[in-house]
């Protein structure tokens, strides 16, 4: 009797086909579980995700080979449009959920691998390196085993490859092996490469040049990539494995295409007649022929004409069916090789080919005509954003060093005669000809309309649930949505180092350091704006030169990006409302104040805390789309706010103030508190510069990869935050309210960054870094409103500064001649008041809404209550006849709770 298979074990059979061993169960979750792929105990490089719903499917691999593989009980063609979109977002929330994974489980092993290989003791000797005829070049030992490390291109330790006495071999767990390798030093000028230790050993002692070992055959091209980019100049060798007893040789196919793919040099052991059956590498050439034999066999390959590209086994993709170029009754029409092509007249370059016919004057025809326009592009999608605008087409296409990459064009670029659009693809790394890719790119880019359709953001940031950054896009929906711009790639959110050294070097020094850690945890803050319904805003570091005010701002940067993540004040409204604009829902970072000019500054932190920039008119007169951006500032500066916009003749008004709160740096050492056994403030804040260069942009995607999938209600969670005793107001104004849920929130990123298991902070911390910021902003401003205080003291420093020059005695008998006469003045039981005029008035409160005033002067006593016509001015007989005065009690100006 037949019998069909339950879907999990569908799942589980497709497990197998691969080459895997199975779990014993399937748990239909959705959620990543690990398993054996060995059969082994301890092993639990294997995972899944599953789930059984309308579609049933799920994603597989194995952390150890780096395979992932999707498995659907329905093909895409049998799927309902509904069916398809769902599938698509669950193969990316799984996606996202794996990397996330992966990324910690690379962390961890880096951290493991740092303790160990700290442990182990420099290498001298070992059974493997005996068996095997070479020494030991900056390995060490662990009890009988040989560790190897395993650094990328910052010399940052990933992982560890274990070689036991007999030779078997094994990566630490989880450990990052592509990219990685282990450098021997030598000579300069040329670059070996090759696949394992030993036989990187031989060829170092056979020529003396440097050498990276890439530990296998398909790391190989990532490794010479990578090298590549950083040596342009180096004569770069890829020495292959002759696997001529396995299938496919996969040791010569990978070499030669790495070769190929950095224009190297390929070397192949030589063996000669009587080679044995089991002899690959250059360490077999080494203990058979000699070291002679190995150099040899690099030095000819050295006199050899660099590989190209038509060297490697071609792989062909046309634009239009069959394996050549398209017969006479397809033309004209594009066709696109991602590889060289041999035919029977020529080799074929990889590329976008324009495939016509030729015709003379007569009018006859006189065969095809191929000409190549620019280097493969492929046209996957069309673009459009929420409202049916700003249409594009996703193009993806190989720069001339590197992967692939995609790049979502806007179509706008293809109008006129397309100069911006190809400057732009040059930039990227496409090649162009020069002048047929004017005529026919933008035919080609409009030749055809795919089938695919993908939600653009043209701004960095939240587009529904998930997060836009320019080179991904993370969330349960990410794979529908993609950033679009007529620009080529943005520096601002690079990588580099790993999260764990972020951790190590950044994260793990805000301990004890109440500045350090406000900084961190704001750097978080900005993702949370929207799911806060928050309004855009941050603060502003204050202190003396060399106090550590930009190295906190470093280290906030390093969540997200490199050195190019930090913005200087230096620019105008108009250039920073652009600035914001690109860091909609993050950290926008200014440093240094000063370079800005002082009547700028008032526009510009406006501008940030409202979010949206200045109304401008089109070229037909009619209004232009604003621009709008939210996003979490931090600032730096010798001089606060209110003296920096002063010295441009402005006062800075109480929204000003709240929008960037001033906090002194003005801890222990600087902004610092605790040095973590550095020897010097300066030597604390320079470990911390180095970290932010070398560990950056890892942080804040792991971040997101928690908060798009975290469904909790952020708003309950910072209300919570907010009724804090740390950040209690004790019926204060309004502004300290304001000020305290601004703290509330940075404390609450930084917690949940804990919680994601990012920071290792002690649960509370953060949030009391963000009290101690709290009350260092209370000490600056004292009690009160900041606008009420304002006024009073605009009206106190009025008396002070004319109090003898345009003030006289209300009770002379005779009407002295005073200049610009602001009024006059009495003394009733001690206290002097001062009369004056409305003019007198108007002009010591200049910039503050008149009434507003008033009103304020009467709350602080120093005005009188109204008469019974509700008045404000007194009618009162100077030298004989009556004037409409203001009363003020000096007294009440200054002191009591409205006091500064």
């Amino acid at each position: 009797f037949a019998t069909s298979l339950t879907t999990d074990q569908e799942f589980l059979a497709a497990i197998v086909a691969a080459g895997l061993t199975p779990p014993y169960e399937i748990i239909a979750d959705g959620e990543i579980h690990r398993f054996s792929t060995s059969g082994r105990v301890d092993d639990d490089a294997g995972w899944y995700a599953f789930r059984d719903d309308v579609v049933a499917g799920g994603t597989f691999g194995c952390w150890r080979s780096d395979q992932m593989l999707h498995w659907c009980s329905k093909s895409t063609g049998e799927m309902t449009q509904a069916e398809l979109v769902l599938y698509q977002d669950r193969v990316q929330s799984q996606r996202v959920l794996r990397e996330s994974e992966k990324a910690q489980r690379q962390a961890s092993a880096a951290v493991l691998a740092a303790s160990s290989f700290d442990a182990a003791t420099p290498c001298i000797n070992h059974p493997y390196l005996t068996t095997k005829g070479v020494q030991a070049y900056d390995i060490r030992q662990a009890g009988d085993n040989l560790l190897i490390p395993l650094y990328d291109l910052t010399g940052t330790l990933h992982s560890l490859q274990t070689i036991t006495p007999d030779g078997g071999k094994r990566f630490l767990t989880g450990g990052r092996v592509k990219g990685c390798f282990h450098g021997l030093r030598g000579s300069a000028g040329v670059l070996l490469i090759c696949e394992g230790y030993a036989t990187g050993a031989s060829l170092h002692e056979a020529t003396g040049y440097q050498v990276a070992v890439a530990f296998n055959a398909g790391n190989l091209e990532v490794v010479a990539l990578d090298l590549r980019v950083k040596f342009p100049d180096v004569k770069i060798v890829i020495t292959a494995d002759d696997d001529n007893q396995t299938e496919g040789n996969p040791g010569m196919t990978k070499a030669r295409a790495a070769a190929a793919a950095v224009g190297g040099y390929l070397a192949v052991p030589d063996f000669g007649a009587d080679r044995p059956a089991k002899a690959t590498d250059f360490n077999d050439l080494h203990q058979l022929l000699g070291l002679d034999a190995v150099k040899r066999c690099i030095d000819a390959a050295l006199s050899s004409v660099p590989a190209i590209a038509s060297s490697a086994v071609p792989t062909v993709h046309l634009g239009v069916a069959g394996s050549t170029f398209p017969s006479m009754d397809k033309r004209p029409c594009y066709v696109v090789l991602d590889d060289w092509h041999k035919s029977s007249e020529a080799d074929h370059r990889p590329g976008v080919y324009y495939c016509g016919i030729k015709v003379n004057r007569k009018g006859e025809i006189e065969g095809a005509l191929d000409d190549w326009i620019c280097s493969p592009i492929h046209i996957d999608a069309v673009t459009f954003d929420g409202q049916s605008n700003n249409f594009g087409i996703l193009l993806r296409f190989k720069p001339t060093v590197g992967e692939w990459r995609e790049w979502a064009m806007p179509m706008e670029l293809l109008a006129g005669d397309g100069t911006q659009l190809r400057a732009e693809l040059l930039a990227m790394g496409v090649r162009l000809d020069p002048f047929k890719a004017k005529q026919q790119l933008p035919h080609y880019l409009q030749s055809k309309i795919p089938k695919r359709r993908i939600h653009c953001a043209l701004q960095v940031g939240w587009c529904g649930d998930s997060f836009v950054l320019p080179d991904a896009v993370i969330g349960p929906k990410a794979a529908s949505v993609i950033f679009q711009s007529g620009e080529r790639g943005h520096e601002e959110h690079t990588q580099a180092g790993t999260l764990a050294g972020w951790q190590q070097d950044i994260a793990a020094k805000a301990v004890g350091n109440p500045l350090l850690m406000l900084a961190v945890s704001a750097s978080f803050a900005g993702p949370l704006l929207q799911r806060c319904n928050a309004e855009g805003g941050g603060f502003h570091i204050v202190g003396d030169s060399s106090t550590g005010k930009t190295t906190l701002i470093e280290a906030a940067c390093a969540t997200w990006g490199g050195p190019g993540f930090k913005r200087s004040w230096r620019a105008t409204a108009n250039g920073m409302e652009g600035a914001a604009a690109m860091f909609n829902d993050c950290l926008l970072a200014l440093d240094e104040i000063s370079e800005c000019d002082p009547k700028e500054v008032g526009a510009i932190i406006y501008a940030l805390g409202n979010g949206r920039g200045k109304q401008r008119a089109n070229r037909s007169g009619s209004a232009q789309g604003v621009t709008r951006w939210r996003c979490f500032v931090i600032s730096s500066g010798e001089r606060t706010i209110a003296t920096t916009m002063q010295e441009g003749g402005h006062r800075v008004k109480a929204g000003q103030s709240m929008r960037l709160l001033d906090i002194p740096a003005a801890q222990t050492f600087g902004a610092w508190d605790n040095l973590h056994d550095a020897s010097s403030p300066a030597a604390f804040s320079d470990a911390i510069k180095r970290a932010a260069a070398q560990h950056h942009g890892q942080a804040g995607r792991a971040f997101l990869a928690k908060l798009t999938f975290d469904a909790s209600d952020f708003c309950a969670m910072l209300e919570e935050v907010k009724d804090a005793p740390i950040f209690a107001t004790n019926g204060t104004e309004g502004q300290d309210k304001r000020a305290a849920a601004r703290f509330a929130l940075i404390g609450l990123a930084g917690e949940l960054a804990t919680s994601y298991g990012l920071t290792d902070w002690p649960v509370g911390a953060a949030v009391e870094a963000a009290g101690h910021a709290f009350k260092l902003w209370q000490s600056t401003r004292g009690k009160g409103n900041d606008e009420r205080r304002q006024i009073l003291q605009r009206v106190s420093g009025f008396i002070e500064r004319h109090g003898d020059g345009r003030f006289s005695d209300a009770d002379s008998t005779t009407d002295m001649q005073i200049r610009d006469r602001a009024g006059w003045w009495r003394d009733t039981n001690g206290v002097r008041e001062y009369l004056f005029t409305t003019d007198g008035m108007r002009e010591a409160t200049t910039g503050i809404d008149f009434k507003r005033a008033l009103d304020v002067l009467q709350e602080a006593k120093a005005l009188p209550t109204p008469g019974a016509n509700g008045e404000r001015a007194k009618f009162i007989r100077i030298a004989g006849r009556g004037v409409k005065l203001y009363p003020i009690d000096s007294e009440k100006l200054t002191g009591g709770e409205h006091g500064a």
